[in-house]
């Protein structure tokens, strides 16, 4: 099947788009506090498989069995892949770490055999970083984007042990939400993009939930994005502002329903776009007060009604993130970064090489 034009567009927006020369207005409300760097002595115990390179000077307490540690690390290339599986089986969370990391990370969540998702099917070779850690069932997912290692694993393995919880600044419950199906649907696990570049810090995480009916299969997809700005994240100064999020989606199956609505919250403008004949939507957030100019969530969600559930389950999606500097007398200046891809899902594991 060709793919559609909106589908098109979603998947081609090119990656971390940056604005001009830096203008000369700094914000005066004050400095956020930069939160201090992680350690890998901060994380351990530690599995480390011979291949895995630490940052320099990091001695952080290692352990020799895969499944005793916080955290198993194993190398993108030729990881032992028995080992890598059996932390998995004991709860360990698994990271992958070096060029290609994402489709090692793709070859071990098939292999597994529980449900999971990717936010994206496509994977870029520097890619450093990817994880997945188990919970029961299903399987959860973690992409970085934009961090090199070995300096930025530290960071990376925290916001896998600690992945970000903040609170949605909307509400986004669906109109015509099927009762009982928080108890009746089940969860396919969710899957996290977290990435930094030169204005601030984002995460997208996407969650999918699917109840068979009697009719017609039900599936929900909730999608969040959280932005930074850069002066929470490090001491690299907050020259640009958390502007905007836009959650964008096209599926192909039908769209029942989608929230929240446009309307006004308090720090942020919300805008919403529908394409029922396309099964599209488009969510944009944008800041309106100093509060959410520091940073804000944004959550989205569908309801979609296919008759049966597919198999891997998949849909177009892109969460566009921008940051902002106002300027006092030239054009503001912008920086984008996009997540567009195609989404995939696996209710009974993925596909075995």
């Amino acid at each position: 099947m060709p793919p559609r034009s909106r589908r098109s567009l979603l998947a081609s927006v090119a990656t971390g788009l940056a604005g001009g020369v830096a203008g000369c207005n700094a914000r005066l409300d004050g400095l956020s506090a930069s939160p201090p760097p992680v350690r890998l002595a901060d994380l351990d115990p530690l599995y480390v498989a011979d291949g895995v390179s630490l940052p320099d000077g990091a001695e952080p307490l290692t352990v020799g069995d895969p499944t005793g540690g916080r955290l198993a690390l194993f190398p993108a290339t030729d990881p032992d892949r028995d080992e890598a599986l059996a932390a998995l089986r004991g709860v360990t969370p698994v990271a992958v770490v070096g060029r290609d990391a994402q489709a090692t990370l793709a070859a071990l969540c098939a292999e597994d055999g529980r449900a999971y998702g990717l936010a994206g099917e496509s994977w870029e070779p520097t890619t450093r970083v990817a994880a997945v850690v188990p919970y029961g069932e299903v399987l959860a997912t973690h992409v970085f984007e934009g961090v090199g290692v070995p300096g930025g694993l530290p960071d990376a393995l925290d916001r896998i042990l600690n992945p970000p919880h903040a609170a949605c600044e909307v509400d986004p419950e669906l109109p015509g939400y099927p009762n009982g199906f928080d108890d009746r649907g089940r969860a396919l696990g969710t899957a996290y993009v977290h990435g930094r570049n030169e204005a601030g810090r984002f995460t997208r995480r996407d969650a999918l939930r699917i109840a068979p009916g009697p009719d017609r299969t039900r599936v929900v997809l909730s999608m969040r994005g959280t932005i930074r700005d850069r002066g929470g994240v490090d001491d690299g100064g907050d020259r640009y502002d958390a502007d905007r999020i836009r959650l964008v989606a096209s599926f192909d199956d039908p769209l029942h329903a989608t929230a929240p609505p446009t309307g006004e919250t308090d720090g942020l403008t919300v805008r919403r776009e529908e394409d029922r004949g396309d099964d599209a939507v488009d969510h944009g957030f944008e800041s309106t007060s100093d509060r959410t100019r520091r940073g804000f969530t944004a959550c989205q969600r569908s309801i979609l009604t296919p008759v049966e559930t597919p198999d891997p389950f998949s849909y177009v999606a892109n969460a566009r993130f921008r940051w902002r500097d106002a300027r006092l007398v030239r054009e503001d200046d912008y920086w984008h970064h996009h997540t567009p891809g195609q989404a995939v899902w696996y209710p009974d594991g993925g596909p075995r090489s």
